[in-house]
């Protein structure tokens, strides 16, 4: 018998006797459960994008498996995402959305960040839009240079997400006075204390979501945005500036490109390193599927949700470019987003 043959026969064979290997994956998710992991409370943009795919993901999978939201904030979302890499399990049957800025944490050393985002299964983006410094218009503070001559209070999360580290980069890299008012339990609390004035601002508020959720503040002209954070300025803030626009030097503009490299990661989805890739795949195309379902958009519309599709590779591309961005860039973003 010639080893070709052989080969040949060896196959059939074990087709023969388990039958089922081939048939089983496919129905791996029936009768079993999802859980989705957020890494921010219920008051949170995540939390909504969470529960908004939760309603939709599993029509989309065979064997249709409930999706179960559940919030695990802290930290700025590097709780979550330590979970997800450490802790959760490694089946398929657990996936994730947490802070855009986590690779960007991971880049820096940020405190407590032990996982390796790279290494994470990202299954794709929902929506981007463009991160935002903004403080109250009773503070009569317009513009950056309004800023280096006032003090400004900002409510924040934790020390390693962007509501902290966008005002001591502002602070170390051009002299504003933005001061930290740390602790917050999620960023509809920050927005409470603005209202009542315990604080004047906040380091990062995603544009999608302050139209969302405060347009009476925008309606009534009670926020200036001060710069936004992103690759290109959003259409309909074409006189705020970006980050990057404020640069002085090449150098200055890759160090701003670099802490403005995580915006399109957006509101992504991933699910834990070594999961069988077979089921990566599955809840890859199930995700774009669901992306163009006329269900889910149209409950995306009812709740004022905007839906852009980046898949899951291109995602994975973005976060291993912002891990392997050269040392000095790194160090120098990492230098000025620490507080003095």
């Amino acid at each position: 018998m010639s080893k070709g043959a052989f080969t040949t026969l060896v196959a059939i064979v074990l087709a023969a006797a388990f039958p089922a290997i081939a048939s089983a994956q496919p129905d791996f998710y029936r009768g079993k459960s999802i859980t989705l992991v957020v890494g921010s409370d219920i008051t949170g943009e995540h939390d909504a994008a969470a529960r908004l795919l939760a309603r939709h993901l599993g029509r989309h999978i065979a064997g249709r498996p409930s999706i179960v939201v559940q919030n695990m904030p802290g930290a700025s979302g590097i709780k979550s995402a330590n979970y997800l890499y450490e802790l959760a399990r490694r089946d398929g049957t657990v996936m994730a959305i947490f802070n855009k800025s986590l690779p960007l944490a991971q880049a820096t050393g940020a405190a407590n960040a032990n996982f390796k985002a790279e290494e994470f299964n990202w299954i794709g983006s929902m929506d981007h839009s463009n991160n935002l410094v903004v403080v109250a218009a009773r503070t009569g503070v317009k513009t950056i240079a309004d800023a280096t001559r006032k003090e400004v209070l900002m409510g924040s999360l934790g020390a390693g997400g962007p509501m902290s580290t966008y005002p001591l980069l502002l602070n170390n890299a051009f002299g504003t006075r933005f001061k930290l008012v740390q602790g917050y339990a999620g960023g509809q609390i920050v927005d409470l204390a603005i209202d009542r004035g315990e604080v004047d601002g906040r380091g990062s508020y995603n544009w999608r979501d302050l139209r969302v959720k405060r347009p009476n503040w925008l309606r009534e002209n009670r926020l200036n945005i001060l710069v936004q954070v992103g690759l290109e300025r959003e259409v309909e803030l074409a006189e705020v500036p970006l980050l990057v626009d404020l640069a002085r030097s090449d150098f200055e503009r890759e160090v701003f490109t670099f802490v403005s490299a995580d915006i399109p990661i957006g509101k992504s989805f991933v699910m834990p390193q070594a999961v069988p890739r077979e089921r990566v795949e599955t809840i890859r195309r199930a995700f774009e599927a669901t992306m163009s379902d006329p269900e889910f958009l149209v409950d995306a519309k009812a709740s004022e949700a905007d839906v852009h599709l980046i898949p899951g590779m291109q995602v994975h591309a973005l976060v291993r470019g912002i891990v392997t961005t050269p040392a000095e860039v790194i160090r120098t973003a990492q230098d000025w987003m620490a507080p003095k």
